[in-house]
């Protein structure tokens, strides 16, 4: 399964989906336009289902 934009400053939603079993397996760059920060980066993140949990 893939989660295609979590705000990489929004560092709560990273932990969250890490702690759900999501691994961040790529970075968009200056994704997402952050009210203070400006342009920042957005994760991709990913998580293998398998009936088995292969």
């Amino acid at each position: 399964m893939q989660y295609n934009c979590v705000v990489s400053t929004n560092h709560i939603a990273v932990e969250l989906w890490e702690k759900c079993g999501f691994t961040i397996v790529g970075t968009l760059q200056k994704a997402f336009k952050h009210k203070k920060k400006g342009f920042v980066d957005a994760f991709v993140m990913y998580q293998w289902l398998s009936k088995n949990s292969e």
